[in-house]
């Protein structure tokens, strides 16, 4: 095939930059319909090459339901023309005249997201009390591992792979389970949750598998924390009407978005079953 080679290089480039195997594959089969769309040479595809590309993504039908491409589909072709682009720039030194490709608008329902100097601020307002620990292993789980409510609540300790920062969810929606990573900095604060805060609460010695426990300690139910996240919300002055457990992963998701994570990527993190799920948070790029 003609673009074979290329298409090779750039799959190993993305490898290469630890990019995930799913948007490896996505990405590089998305140029391959580009490349084989336009059938120019690199070096002789210009503006109006890419833009007759996208405007017959927004007028074909999906193979797989017969259903028009929606413009979730067509940005991340968008997305992925971007990433083929910096490869291009960076290793061959070619210019994909790609600079005025603008994301399509998105209709989505209005997220309460929180400011990351927000966030930093309930991490900080925790105190070193057993419930202050418990409140900022709640941030970690809900924030930085970005866990649905329920989710969260069903991890067990024996979920968390301490020699990899890797948290096992064990009961994600629709049964689906996954893997999520987390930071060294998580990594401490679990810790010292566990060893520390969560033995105070647990002074009669209940054996309980659940990483949250109550004062009791007896399993502890999602109300209780969302009771304290809004606790810590009106200690730094947060206001905490549209405030839930959710709002936490709905801002790690805009965040990592803010920070041109692929949304594949965060697809893939958040546990989403479809790309339209993740979709919701692209109108942070539009603005």
């Amino acid at each position: 095939m003609k673009h074979d080679k290329i298409l090779l290089q750039f799959l190993r480039y993305l490898q290469t930059i630890n990019y995930s195997e799913i948007v490896c594959r996505n990405t590089t089969n998305q140029i391959r319909h580009f490349l084989t769309f336009t059938d120019k040479p690199l070096s002789r595809i210009n503006k109006k090459d890419v833009d007759t590309f996208i405007s017959w993504l927004t007028t074909k039908t999906s193979d797989r339901t017969n259903n028009k491409l929606s413009n979730v589909h067509v940005n991340g072709y968008i997305n992925s023309l971007k990433r083929f682009s910096r490869y291009l720039f960076d290793v061959r030194k070619v210019n994909l005249p790609i600079e005025h490709l603008k994301y399509l608008k998105v209709e989505t329902e209005e997220k309460e997201v929180l400011e990351v100097n927000q966030v930093k601020m309930l991490f900080d307002v925790c105190d070193n009390t057993k419930l202050g620990m418990r409140d900022k292993a709640m941030l970690v789980l809900y924030y930085s591992c970005g866990l649905r409510r329920n989710e969260a609540i069903h991890v067990e300790l024996s979920d968390i792979d301490f020699n990899n920062n890797i948290l096992f969810v064990r009961k994600g929606k629709n049964g689906k389970q996954r893997y999520v990573p987390f930071t060294d900095q998580s990594h401490q604060i679990l810790r010292e949750y566990i060893n520390v805060g969560r033995r105070r609460l647990n002074r009669k010695n209940k054996y309980r598998k659940t990483l949250f426990i109550s004062r009791t300690g007896d399993k502890l139910q999602s109300k209780s924390l969302l009771n304290r996240l809004k606790v810590l919300c009106k200690k730094v002055d947060i206001d905490d009407t549209n405030i839930g457990l959710h709002t936490l992963r709905h801002s790690i998701a805009t965040h990592l978005l803010q920070n041109e994570m692929s949304i594949y990527d965060i697809s893939e993190f958040l546990g989403h079953s479809s790309l339209e799920s993740t979709q919701i948070y692209t109108h942070i790029i539009n603005e």
